[in-house]
């Protein structure tokens, strides 16, 4: 059995359990090689900077599932990097927005309003 708990249901998480994320993931087969191949396509390095987000995103969603929306995630991600700046220092390192680009190299589904054009904002 997993060392991870699901999130308790009304949680700001999707309601997949615990085993259909680790089958999801596995099925990914994901390595960093897939996460250097999605970078250099989109033009940036990958430095232990962006590296510590991608592995909190990939453990975020792994303990608590897809966040109902962006501000969900992105506050975990705050909270998280609250020491190095929080969401100054995340969007300097993606600027196309920390959750809806770390989630794309991290080749996790990325949540709903992560991006709005209309108003030009990106989580």
């Amino acid at each position: 059995m997993s060392q991870y708990t699901a999130a308790p249901r009304g949680a700001e998480t999707s309601n997949s359990n615990i085993e259909d994320r680790l089958l999801q993931l596995a099925g990914q087969r994901w390595n960093r090689g897939k996460s250097l191949a999605l970078a250099e396509g989109e033009g940036i390095d990958l430095t232990d900077e962006r590296w510590a987000v991608i592995v909190f995103l990939r453990r975020h969603y792994l303990d608590h599932g897809l966040s109902i929306n962006a501000r969900t995630t992105a506050r975990a991600l705050g909270k998280q990097f609250s020491a190095q700046g929080g969401s100054k220092y995340l969007h300097r390192l993606f600027s196309d927005g920390p959750v809806a680009q770390a989630s794309r190299l991290a080749n996790l589904p990325t949540p709903a309003y992560a991006m709005d054009p209309s108003f030009g904002s990106s989580y």
